[in-house]
């Protein structure tokens, strides 16, 4: 067993949770492992490894008491957390937006991220792209890329997936409802983000992420599904590729399956296939009609185990290697 002490806040939220859930089937061990939360949540229980943990208040907590810490919070309260855990010596992963754009801080996927105390996620948008264009991009080129993403309700945490369950039992039972989390009513419905910011977001994160500007065109909704991200993703490429070779270099990718429609695979799909799944999954792989080259393809992953949880695990493990 590692001496390691590992405090995770945000424990009962969906990316806590996820967390926990990914660290049970890892082969991570912990002296110590505090799972915290804001103090509504104090007392109450979460289970890891069969054991029960209880739930501390993450206002006053002693970080003295981890080597690690992790924090899947918003980004105001990240922002505060992460300065005492670091004045404690520990070394942070910050799941919030709250770091994402300091270019000191390193993104989680980095080769600089396992020798730096304070880490960043980058969003879930970034974490589904950013291997999928660095392994198509070193072979063919990038000139622009295309994708349309598809939101599910977690990407604003348990209060979104409250919210779409809320909304659809009371619709269903012919009664109103009043839109909270989202600007307007969320189940059966589509909402378009409308605006440049999570563009510009996505596009610094990867082009953190892959060492290179890369001309993306981004248009992003949330849709009443719960959990995973899909994308549909056009690749402009500089040189030729053929949809045979671009599936090859996918398939090749850790923690990417490639379904081959030609051979009578089916298509990925958020349930049944990604739901709690730490992989990204690619169905459709198709030519660019002429005179353009490239290909065009749909992604799927989980944007709570694959964006969030797969890539802190990975980082601790790293981390603890290092020890």
């Amino acid at each position: 067993m590692s001496d390691s002490r590992l405090a995770i806040v945000g424990v009962t939220g969906e990316v806590g949770r996820a967390i926990l859930s990914r660290l049970e089937d890892s082969g991570l061990a912990f002296a110590e492992v505090h799972a915290l939360a804001s103090s509504r949540s104090e007392d109450e229980t979460v289970m890891f490894r069969q054991r029960p943990l209880i739930v501390e208040s993450a206002e006053g907590f002693d970080f003295t008491r981890a080597d690690f810490v992790v924090l899947a919070t918003p980004a105001a309260v990240s922002l505060q957390l992460a300065d005492q855990a670091l004045a404690a010596g520990c070394r942070v992963i910050d799941h919030s937006s709250a770091f994402a754009e300091q270019a000191s801080v390193p993104f989680a996927g980095m080769p600089d991220a396992e020798g730096a105390d304070l880490v960043a996620v980058p969003m879930a948008e970034v974490s589904l792209l950013a291997p999928l264009l660095a392994a198509l991009g070193s072979e063919a080129g990038l000139r622009t890329v295309h994708a349309t993403v598809l939101l599910p309700v977690s990407s604003s945490g348990n209060a979104g997936v409250r919210e779409l369950a809320s909304q659809t039992g009371e619709l269903l039972n012919g009664r109103g409802i009043e839109p909270v989390v989202f600007p307007v009513q969320i189940a059966f419905n589509t909402l378009p983000l409308v605006g440049a910011d999570r563009e510009e977001a996505v596009t610094e994160g990867l082009q953190q992420l892959l060492g290179e500007h890369v001309s993306l065109v981004l248009s992003s909704m949330v849709v009443p599904v719960f959990y995973c991200l899909t994308a549909q993703i056009t690749l402009e490429t500089e040189a030729p590729i053929l949809p045979g070779a671009a599936m090859d270099l996918l398939a090749n990718l850790d923690a990417v399956e490639v379904r081959n429609h030609e051979e009578n695979q089916p298509v990925a799909t958020p349930i049944g296939d990604a739901a709690g799944q730490p992989l990204i999954y690619i169905s459709g792989m198709r030519s660019l009609p002429e005179p353009l080259q490239g290909v065009t393809f749909t992604a799927v992953a989980d944007n709570v185990h694959q964006g969030a949880a797969r890539q802190v695990v990975n980082l601790l493990e790293k981390w603890i290697k290092r020890l």
